[in-house]
Parts: structure tokens; C-alpha cells; sequence
């Protein structure tokens, strides 16, 4: 970020201080991906009180239904547009300047690698896949958004193609067990298939998943994100992308049929029609090719939407709260885990519970905000970057 900053007023005629050029429509979607992570892992089951999943109401199971896979999808592909801005935006550096922010690239993605070892010891966070997808954009950073745009298309049918042919002729792959938590680095002799499950099976199908949402993602950050014409074309694009996901999957399961082919497979194998189906009863988010498309497509759209409604001053009153969460979205992910297990990881929750951890958050992110640029973890991140590889023009991350 940069040292400078602007004044801008809140509802109540106080003020909070915002990093000048900081985007914050960005962060706006940042929290809305933190707030589908809370749908995903706090389990609603009733409206005031907890009950039986059986009884769950037919509302609540579509929305976790429908939020699944992709809260983290949105997530990982901020961190392509992220990693775009820390090397220039749309003016990417170049020589030196381009090589230093390249190493601060790879010192975030190893301190947030270290962090998700801690947050492993509380539930099964993604970040260590983050930091994997991180260093894997470094060669790609001196592209230009059309190229990079054209990869990632090229690479959704690859990487859903990959998990359908280790579902169908390696499932025992995904039975290793490796270390998990700290105790990762206690164990030397299994950092192998540690590493390998991590980039390649198991859960590392998460990884190949994130490839052309990153990919996308570092395109959207070469983009003028400043400009009205680029938001417009962002939010018609991705309307029409996600739309036309939607439509490609219908048809392909319904009038063709397709549908049918899927539920006859036996568990593990997953047909090649996968690749039709979104995420869901008859598609895992690694194998939905159109599901990521879809994803990209909502991702354009939201960008689109919130870049241009956070130029306008009442607006960026009103949704001030979801920026400042948004700004703090790695301290909210990590924390939700401590407090599952805090409270003994129930399986089961209510949507009042729910929504008071969205109203903690957002509450909490405005006072903290009042007095400091950044969350706990955020800051962590930033020092250590930032002490490991000095900025000499001011960090934009």
C-alpha cells in the first residue's frame, strides 16, 4: 500500500483513513467471499435455533448448497488480481523493480504456507493451497491480459480432466496420509507426499481447480480497474459468462441427457460429463469445467459492480463496513477457524448464529479500521515482506 493516505467519511460524520489508490471495491468482494466461507463452514440447520440436518429448511440447505466451492473460488481469484496489483497493475514493473516484487511474491506465499500450518491445527483451511497457486503466477506476471485471459481458458479443461482420470484409475492416490498442522514440520521424511497431495492429489485438486481462477484473476488485475469503461465491460462480460455457464449445463444435463450418465457412475469414478454439471449432487468443484467459468464470470460481474460503486460517496458510506472487513479478510478466515474450535466445532448452527458472526465481523472491521490500515495477520504478512524485500516505492498489496 501506499504511505499516503485519503479521508473519507463515514455514516456517522467520523472518519476512517483508506489507503490512497487502494480499490476498495476489491475488498468489498473480498468480504463477501469471507461472508460465503461462514455459510459453508457454519452449517445453518434453523432459522433461531440448530437442529437436525433432515430439517434443515429447504432455503438454507440450497444456499450452503449453492455457496459451496464457491466462496473459495472467488477467493483464490482475488489473489491473481492481488498478486497483479503488488507488480504493477496495469503497468506491470519492469527489470529490478519487476524481480523485487516477484520476491515478495514468493516471501508472502511462504508466510502464508507457515500460517496455514497454525490454522491447520484448528480445521482444514485452503491457504496452503494459496501459497502454492502464488508462486505458481510468478512466470506468468509479465503477460498481458488477453494472453492471460486465453491461458486460462485453455487450462479450465485440463485441470477438470486431471481429478476425473485419478477419480476413475488412481483412486487409491487420494488414501495417503500425511502430516497435517505443525506437525508437518516435525516430520521431514513425509514433506514428499506431503508436497505431492498438495500440488496433486487428495486435496491438492483444489490447487489444479485454482489454476485458471488465478490465471483470470492476475488478467483482471492487468486491467485499468479505474476506468468506467473497463468496470462496464467487466460487469456485461461476466454477466454473459456466467449466464451462458448456467445455460451450456442445462442443456448438456437435461436435453442431452447427460444427467443420467452421471448417476450411474460408482462412486469414486467420475465420467467425463462432469465436466458439464456445476459443483454440486452430480459434480465436484474439481471436475465442473463449466462451474468455473461460471465463477470467473461472477467474479467480473461483482468486480465490475463494486469498483464502480465504491466511487460514489454514498454508496462507499453504506458498504464502508464490507471494505473493512474485506481489508482484513485473511485475520476473518483464520479466526473462524479458531472459534469452530473454540466452541467444539459443532456440526450444526442456526442462521441467528450466522448472522451474528457476520455482524461481529463487520462491526468489529470498522473499529478497527478507525485506528489501524490493516488486520493482525495482515500486518504480519506486510512486516515480514516487507522486512525480507524493502520496497523502495511503496507496497501495494
Amino acid at each position: 500500500m501506499n504511505a499516503t493516505e485519503l479521508t473519507t467519511s463515514t455514516a456517522d460524520g467520523k472518519a476512517h483513513a483508506a489507503p490512497r489508490g487502494r480499490l476498495l471495491g476489491i475488498d468489498v468482494v473480498r468480504a463477501l467471499a469471507v461472508i460465503g466461507v461462514f455459510v459453508v463452514h457454519f452449517a445453518m440447520t434453523g432459522w433461531l435455533h440448530a437442529g437436525p440436518r433432515a430439517d434443515a429448511p429447504a432455503v438454507l440447505s440450497w444456499l450452503d448448497s449453492a455457496t459451496s466451492s464457491r466462496a473459495m473460488s472467488l477467493f483464490v481469484l482475488l489473489a491473481g488480481v492481488s498478486i497483479a496489483l503488488m507488480t504493477g497493475g496495469s503497468r506491470p514493473r519492469a527489470g529490478r523493480d519487476m524481480a523485487a516484487a516477484r520476491l515478495r511474491v514468493a516471501v508472502r506465499a511462504v508466510t502464508l504456507f507457515l500460517i496455514s500450518l497454525f490454522i491447520d491445527e484448528f480445521g482444514a483451511s485452503v491457504l496452503g493451497y494459496y501459497a502454492v497457486l502464488l508462486l505458481f503466477l510468478l512466470p506468468f506476471t509479465r503477460l498481458r491480459p488477453r494472453t492471460l485471459f486465453v491461458l486460462s481458458a485453455a487450462s479450465i479443461p485440463l485441470v477438470t480432466l486431471y481429478p476425473i482420470r485419478v477419480f476413475t484409475t488412481h483412486a487409491d492416490w487420494m488414501m495417503v496420509e500425511t502430516p497435517t498442522g505443525l506437525a508437518v514440520l516435525t516430520q521431514p521424511g513425509q514433506w514428499g507426499d506431503y508436497l505431492f497431495s498438495l500440488v496433486f492429489t487428495g486435496g491438492g485438486f483444489q490447487t489444479a481447480y485454482g489454476i485458471p481462477l488465478v490465471l483470470a484473476g492476475l488478467a483482471i488485475g492487468r486491467l485499468d480497474l479505474h476506468g468506467h469503461a473497463v468496470r462496464l465491460r467487466m460487469m456485461i462480460t461476466g454477466a454473459g459468462l456466467a449466464l451462458a455457464a448456467c445455460a451450456v449445463s442445462w442443456l448438456a444435463l437435461h436435453p442431452l441427457g447427460l444427467a443420467e450418465v452421471i448417476d450411474r457412475a460408482q462412486p469414486p469414478a467420475m465420467p467425463w460429463q462432469a465436466l458439464l454439471a456445476m459443483p454440486g449432487q452430480r459434480s465436484l468443484y474439481a471436475t465442473s469445467a463449466v462451474g468455473i467459468a461460471f465463477m470467473i464470470g461472477v467474479a467480473l460481474f461483482l468486480l465490475g459492480v463494486s469498483l464502480r460503486l465504491m466511487d460514489r460517496p454514498g454508496w462507499q458510506r453504506a458498504l464502508w463496513p464490507l471494505a473493512a472487513a474485506g481489508g482484513m479478510a485473511l485475520t476473518w478466515y483464520a479466526g473462524h477457524f479458531v472459534y469452530r474450535s473454540a466452541i467444539g466445532d459443532p456440526e450444526t448452527y442456526s442462521f441467528a448464529h450466522f448472522l451474528a458472526a457476520v455482524a461481529v465481523m463487520l462491526v468489529v472491521s470498522v473499529l478497527w479500521r478507525r485506528r489501524l490500515r490493516r488486520g493482525p495477520l495482515e500486518w504480519l504478512v506486510h512486516a515480514v515482506t516487507t522486512t525480507a524485500v524493502p520496497d523502495r516505492r511503496g507496497n501495494r498489496s
